[in-house]
């Protein structure tokens, strides 16, 4: 929801919900895995440009506030080009490592 106000606006993310919030850094030239999630939904907001951003079967390169809501059951993944790139990501549901559905058989649990 977006509440404007006389001196700017207020971007309200989540309001009285079970959620996480994290920081993901994506080191240069590193990607996390492929994979989606049954639990939860997941939102991502770029705080760096650079990125490439794989939801579902479409590819971005978002600019630096963009913004991405991506479903539970649909795939996902981050890519990160010459610099690192960091995403805020909030996770609406049940969170938990063991939601996480690797697309590519051999991924290692800490490449999410």
């Amino acid at each position: 929801m977006i509440l404007e106000k006389s001196w700017g606006l207020i971007k309200e993310y989540t309001l009285n919900q079970v959620c996480t919030v994290k920081m993901i850094l994506i080191s240069a030239g590193q990607s996390t895995s492929l994979h989606y999630h049954r639990l939860r939904d997941d939102m991502w907001i770029i705080l760096d440009g650079g990125l490439e951003v794989h939801v579902g079967d479409q590819t971005f390169y978002p600019r630096e506030g963009d913004e991405f809501v991506i479903k539970s059951g649909v795939e996902h993944q981050i890519i990160a080009g010459e610099t690192p790139g960091r995403v805020l990501e909030i996770d609406f549901g049940f969170t938990t490592e063991d939601d996480v559905y690797h697309m590519e058989p051999g991924q290692e649990a800490d490449s999410d």
